[in-house]
């Protein structure tokens, strides 16, 4: 995400905003390994029709309480509002079956590195050279991870080589159209559009979309209620999706993006400890090296970033304190 200007921030909203932050970090790292298990068993299509139709359930009647003049805007916008939840839905369809094919560890990796750079490159604006370091660090350690899955060397068991790249591809098709999505959901909050209007109307479209891949593959939503799984899986996504996405938007709020980046780092180690817990995948020593390196890579790019943004911000405005100072004339 691009950084923009904002005013410091109490110590106390920034020690709330990083624990808020870390608490969608722990729920994110939970849901990646608990749907992963669950989609070896039950179709990522069918939990995600429940998935994203609670998250509109849930936040629709809040952005109507709220800010129903936000979801009336957003209405207005269609062309915004189908961006949004074309992207959105591509988005979460695809991680869903990235899980289902690949160690959630290094998938996490994949979709979280390929952000920064899909951001920097459609929005062309210059880097830099620390910033630039800081992305090609993020390349590597997504390079690594790639080679991990397709060598074989993950938790995961052993897979043909096709299947293994269609895991990869998804991972970081996943992360571009995310952050495409954020980009586009970015403007409409800057055009006044407020965030839960957004959140309530943006997960229409993956419903729709999931529903209507299911009749191709010839399963029946129908199909979803006679499971006995079904609950679970409604108060997981419950708990696992429609949660977290408050709390992110909670410490986005409170705390500065280097300090919400410096906490979604630790996420792929937090995922390798509850793989572990979980059982179903073997540990391995190069997943974790993965792990690892995306978090110090993840952290050295955001600080890397903070410094360059820093450097150009406070010239300008020393420069205006001694004008203020020294007036012509």
């Amino acid at each position: 995400m691009v950084d923009t200007a904002s005013p410091a921030r109490p110590p106390d909203r920034e020690a709330l905003g990083f624990f808020a932050s870390l608490v969608f970090t722990a729920m994110a790292a939970v849901r990646d390994v608990y749907f992963a298990g669950v989609f070896q068993e039950v179709s990522p299509l069918l939990v995600g029709v429940v998935a994203f139709s609670l998250c509109s359930i849930v936040f629709l009647p809040i952005a109507l309480v709220r800010s129903p003049a936000s979801v009336g805007r957003l209405l207005r916008r269609p062309r915004e509002l189908v961006g949004v939840n074309a992207t959105t839905a591509l988005a979460w369809i695809a991680f869903f079956y990235a899980l289902r094919t690949t160690e959630p560890l290094l998938v996490q990796v994949l979709f979280s590195g390929i952000g920064p750079l899909t951001i920097v490159c459609l929005d062309g604006h210059d880097r830099s050279r620390g910033e630039r370091v800081g992305h090609w660090g993020l390349m590597a350690t997504m390079a690594l991870a790639a080679a991990v899955v397709l060598a074989g060397l993950s938790g995961g068991p052993p897979q043909p080589f096709g299947f293994a790249l269609l895991g990869v591809v998804l991972a970081l098709f996943a992360g571009f159209s995310i952050s495409v999505s954020t980009m586009l959901s970015r403007r409409l909050n800057d055009a006044g559009i407020d965030p839960t209007a957004l959140v309530a109307l943006r997960f229409l479209g993956a419903t729709l979309m999931a529903a209507a891949l299911t009749l191709p593959a010839g399963q029946h939503l129908a199909a979803v209620a006679a499971r006995e799984t079904i609950l679970g899986v409604a108060g997981a996504s419950l708990l696992l999706m429609v949660v977290p996405i408050y709390v992110n938007q909670v410490g986005i709020a409170l705390a500065s993006p280097l300090t919400v980046r410096v906490a979604l780092a630790v996420g792929p180690v937090l995922i390798f400890v509850l793989q572990l817990v979980e059982g179903r995948l073997s540990s391995s020593p190069s997943s974790l090296t993965c792990a690892v390196l995306y978090g110090v890579v993840a952290i050295t790019a955001a600080v890397l970033r903070r410094r360059a943004f820093s450097t150009i911000i406070l010239p300008s405005e020393d420069r205006g304190r001694r004008a203020s100072r020294h007036p012509a004339g």
